[in-house]
């Protein structure tokens, strides 16, 4: 489980989960229907029509990634019965993804979590596989249908139990090495190293494969390696942000001594402005009213010529527009969203009025200050 992805759209609701696909996997679904109906049921079984193919390649698809669904269903449902939200679940080209709003808070719920997925996916592969062997007549495309979601269910089930971290299988061995010193930190560290390891013997294996003997299956080696590695990384630095930023508020980090500008000055004036205070953004205020935030980046939208015409409010980021967060804030999770949402600063408000600013400098800096000073 990891990040959940971009463009992704809502296609229903589970137990209350947000269920999404991701743009990708439309792309997927239409290769994984393409591969069926012209390749694996063409040569199982002989004598249908290419609408036949088409539509039993299609729904076999769809069967599969209803599969993969239910794996992370799998996950889900264990982790609310453990008392953490999931967000929602995405679908998306390698799979899907199950958004935990926290992480487990000791390894006993992180094992249960985690092992909950592969072993949804050797259920599914047992029952198939079982349909397949005992109760239908073998050479009919229902069966070889049947047999093709048994085949990739128990490959996504071992795939993933590969101890190579963020996968359920460096998951489990997070939770195991955890177990054993009792931190979690340590653990995953241990854990993203053992999945980099792995994933550069793929990457190497990937590259073995191309050049003695022209395999180009070696470039999904590769690739998955190259994703595997820059997940676990990403997982690992996501968790030593919130280790950072455990427990602190939006307060002890936001800007308090602002410098506003009025929507009512001129470019002019609030290029004297960014020249004299060497800020990137300033808040519009006008009174006791913020009218937005305006940045450095908003004047190229007017020729230089006219700025001693062109008034602040011509090129703020209206309130409405703008991330607006209160003092109380968990200050992980605002920067976290801040980061998702590509956003370099925010505004932090109390019942309407304006009492800090928070900013991208304000984090490196807190960040810079507890790596040289200490957690204390």
């Amino acid at each position: 489980m990891s990040q959940t992805m971009n463009s992704s759209f809502r296609i229903m609701t589970i137990k209350g989960i947000p269920v999404e696909i991701n743009i990708s996997w439309l792309l997927v679904f239409f290769l994984f229907s393409l591969t069926l109906a012209q390749i694996y049921f063409p040569s199982a079984v002989v004598g249908l029509t290419p609408v036949e193919y088409w539509a039993a390649g299609m729904i076999t698809a769809l069967v599969f990634f209803i599969s993969v669904l239910t794996h992370e269903l799998g996950h889900s449902l264990v982790a609310i019965k453990n008392d953490i939200p999931i967000k929602k679940i995405t679908l998306f080209i390698f799979g899907g993804v199950a958004q935990m709003e926290a992480e487990p808070t000791n390894p006993s719920t992180e094992l249960k979590i985690t092992a909950a997925g592969p072993l949804t996916s050797l259920l599914i592969a047992l029952v198939f596989g079982f349909f397949y062997f005992s109760l239908l007549p073998h050479g009919f495309i229902l069966s070889e249908a049947t047999y093709f979601i048994a085949q990739l269910n128990l490959i996504m089930a071992l795939f993933n139990l590969i101890p190579a971290f963020p996968l359920d299988g460096g998951r489990i061995f997070r939770a195991i090495v955890w177990m054993l010193n009792k931190n979690m930190l340590k653990a995953t560290k241990i854990a993203v190293r053992l999945g980099s390891l792995l994933s550069f013997l793929a990457i190497g294996f990937g590259f073995l494969m191309i050049l003695s003997q022209g395999d180009l299956w070696g470039l999904w080696l590769i690739f998955l390696g190259w994703m595997i590695s820059q997940a676990g990384q990403s997982s690992y630095s996501q968790l030593v942000f919130k280790e950072t930023f455990a427990g602190i508020k939006v307060s002890s980090l936001m800007s308090k001594n602002l410098q506003t500008v009025s929507p009512d000055d001129t470019l002019a004036e609030l290029a004297e402005c960014f020249l004299h205070y060497k800020y990137g953004a300033f808040p519009v205020v006008y009174g006791s009213t913020t009218h937005g935030l305006v940045a450095l980046q908003n004047m190229k939208a007017v020729p230089r010529d006219k700025w001693s015409e062109t008034k602040v409010s011509r090129i703020l980021t209206p309130l409405k527009d703008t991330m607006v967060i209160e003092p109380d804030a968990d200050a992980a999770e605002v920067m976290l969203k801040m980061a998702s949402q590509n956003r370099g600063r925010a505004l932090v408000m109390e019942s309407g009025d304006l009492v800090g600013l928070l900013s991208h400098t304000d984090m490196m800096r807190f960040m810079q200050m507890h790596t040289v000073l200490g957690s204390d």
